[in-house]
């Protein structure tokens, strides 16, 4: 086809091959001028490094803003202080009341006092659960309640456990009902969803370091404070499901709704909705595991719960009872996403003769037991509280363990440890340093223009270029080297994996199942046992990163070929293909796109766990993130976690693009 076009026009042909051909000669000039160190210094100092007296500041014009905001601002005759806080107050009563039922107890005003009235017994609430399993997912899901729900018991983890579904349950109910408008209303009117769109990539991308102190400012210290960051990180999903499930409805059913004579709201709320029912439950599964996953971080600003105990159990070394509470939240992570599974999957049965509550005899036990439970704890306090002599801490064995490998094996883990960092880390950190900031964003600028255009290059430009001026580039590129490191480790590990998982189905079935797994554990999980065995740095940070980010580098390779379709392969069978050859002329280059998919969402899940990988010493914006919870520099922190929701942005624009321009050419669109 090149050649027809070449022969009929050879003018055209020049013309289509020039600006590319000038780019990928820009792209080489840049890269070999950037690395090659005689080159380099021969550069101007400012395209090497901006001076100092060129660097914005904006910081400190946050933190004063932010703090007339916070104290002064006034809307009408309210300070914004005074409607913040009575928001606040508004979210904690739902989360005291749910609190007090499930683990303090509540408080009840009669004449003449106060009635406190015991919370619901752990049997009670242990068997009410397992109905509910029972009648959302069957007696497997009953059991797993059962089984969780003693974990906490005997590890005397209950009332942090109780505290921790609490706090979820609210975030969950907010996060959803907010999810729900922003997604009907960006369905609605596109405009508002073009704009929503880059704003949930920062919301998701942010480190949650970086608004914390932002919320203390107006929300205070404490449970809600927590609650609305956990809200601001999970909510995203929720009503990017929502649009993406209202505009994959069929058209028919908005015009039917309208010929019945329904408003907008009505065909909303009563047809719409409805109809899309899956897909938001699909984003509502994702709200809830997400908001799970920031448990820990939430109770830097007093979430309490599970996440509380993680915390200070790392803070003071405790790591075994620190690995306990991990652990709990992810037997509770993966018994929520099973039964929220459970419940999208259900189909509504619309051949019941009754209605209502008497549909639903399994909740309505459920309920009843819960009641029962209820009153007997009021009548008889001892009737809720677990047997001591049934309690047991594994806390001690799991440090004397540990502690055993590290004196064991300390001679081998130190080798290791140091030959990474001397030949690997070392020299890539260094290298990437030493970068100019210009030549690397000059270069991510072309090569944008060959993936996709010049709106993608100026795009990125601009982010970048607001890295550099705000003076954090190195911090960047410390950051930038861990997560290169730690991806490129992550695909030579996931990908082979999934090449050989997609060949065989059974492998596949238990590779999907312990991908699934992995999935549902929050990032501190993946840190403290790393901590326990490697100590503090780059190098336990990496094994952290590469952990956590494994589970993609996977499960895309392995979809991405078993997608491939029954007549490529039967076409490369009768060309005499060896299975090998089968393998590497035909599934691989078919399934590329999704391969680069995987990619692209390993460095999101890379760039994720980056910022927890502060706590064991990392330095780069991670760290920056960290210090300015401390130390309470707003403008810092934002600043900081805007770069490496910059950098995360543009490692998964080139790569999603590339994929996309990589699928046209495949002709898969």
């Amino acid at each position: 086809m090149v050649a027809a076009v070449f022969w009929k026009s050879p003018q055209r042909a020049v013309l289509m091959i020039r600006p590319r051909l000038i780019m990928l000669l820009g792209l080489g000039l840049i890269a070999v001028t950037s690395i090659v160190p005689a080159l380099r210094e021969a550069l101007p100092d400012w395209v090497v490094r901006l001076p100092s007296e060129w660097l914005l500041e904006p910081a400190e014009p946050i933190n004063r803003f932010l703090a007339w905001l916070s104290r002064r601002a006034e809307i009408g005759p309210f300070e914004v202080k005074e409607i913040t806080r009575g928001l606040a107050a508004i979210i904690e009563v739902p989360l005291s009341v749910l609190q007090g039922v499930l683990v303090k107890g509540v408080e009840v005003p009669v004449p003449g006092g106060e009635v406190r009235l015991a919370a619901l017994p752990w049997w009670a609430l242990t068997a009410a659960l397992a109905l509910f399993g029972q009648w959302a997912a069957g007696r497997r899901a009953a059991g797993m309640v059962v089984l969780v729900c003693f974990y906490f018991l005997v590890l005397d983890l209950w009332d942090e456990a109780m505290l921790t579904l609490a706090s979820v349950a609210i975030a969950v109910m907010v996060g959803a009902i907010v999810g729900v408008v922003l997604g009907a209303a960006a369905h609605r009117w596109p405009r508002l969803d073009s704009f929503l769109n880059p704003v949930y990539d920062v919301m998701q991308t942010l480190p949650v370091f970086s608004y914390l102190v932002p919320i203390l400012l107006f929300f205070g210290f404490g449970p809600v404070a927590a609650l609305i960051a956990t809200v601001i990180y999970a909510m995203p999903p929720m009503a990017r499901n929502t649009t993406l499930a209202l505009r994959r409805l069929p058209p028919s059913i908005s015009e039917l709704a309208s010929m019945a004579g329904c408003s907008p709201r009505q065909r909303l709320l009563l047809v719409l909705l409805p109809a899309a029912r899956q897909g938001l439950l699909t984003g509502f599964n994702q709200l809830v595991m997400l908001s799970l996953s920031a448990v820990i971080i939430a109770s830097v600003i007093g979430a309490g719960g599970l996440g509380n105990v993680v915390l200070q159990g790392l803070k003071s070394m405790q790591l075994g009872r620190a690995l306990e509470a991990g652990l709990g939240i992810t037997l509770m992570a993966i018994l929520l996403d099973r039964l929220s599974r459970a419940v999208a999957s259900r189909r509504p049965s619309h051949g019941r003769a009754t209605t209502g509550w008497k549909g639903h005899p399994v909740l309505l036990g459920s309920v009843a037991l819960m009641l029962w439970g209820w009153l007997m704890v009021q009548a008889a306090p001892a009737s809720g509280a677990f047997p001591e002599a049934l309690t047991w801490n594994s806390g001690r064995l799991l440090d004397g363990f540990f502690g055993w490998v590290n004196v064991t094996f300390a001679d081998s883990i130190g080798a290791i440890s140091d030959g990474f960092v001397r030949h690997l880390f070392r020299p890539l950190k260094a290298a990437l340093v030493a970068l100019p900031w210009l030549g690397v964003v000059l270069f991510v600028a072309l090569l944008s223009c060959l993936i996709r255009g010049v709106g993608l290059a100026l795009g990125l430009t601009a982010i970048l270029t607001f890295i550099a001026i705000t003076g954090y580039w190195d911090m960047a590129m410390t950051s930038l080297y861990l997560v290169t490191i730690s991806v490129l480790i992550a695909t030579l590990i996931g990908f082979p994996i999934g090449v050989v998982a997609a060949q065989n189905a059974r492998l596949g079935g238990l590779t999907a199942l312990v991908i699934d797994t992995l999935q549902t554990l929050p990032t501190f999980v993946y840190l403290i046992p790393v901590v326990m065995l490697f100590g503090l740095g780059d190098f336990p940070a990496m094994v952290a990163i590469v952990a956590f980010a494994l589970p993609p580098a996977i499960r895309y390779p392995m979809d991405g070929i078993a997608r491939v379709p029954g007549s490529l392969i039967e076409a490369a069978d009768m060309a005499g293909c060896t299975r090998l050859q089968r393998l590497l002329h035909v599934q691989i280059p078919y399934a590329l796109p999704e391969i680069m998919l995987g990619l692209s969402q390993t460095v999101l899940m890379a760039f994720g766990m980056l910022v927890i990988t502060a706590l064991v010493g990392t330095r780069g914006l991670e760290q920056e993130t960290l210090v300015a919870v401390s130390k309470a520099k707003v403008g810092e922190g934002l600043i900081a976690g805007l770069g490496i929701s910059f950098l995360s942005i543009t490692a998964d624009r080139l790569i999603t693009h590339g994929a996309a321009r990589l699928r046209r050419r495949l002709g898969q669109v």
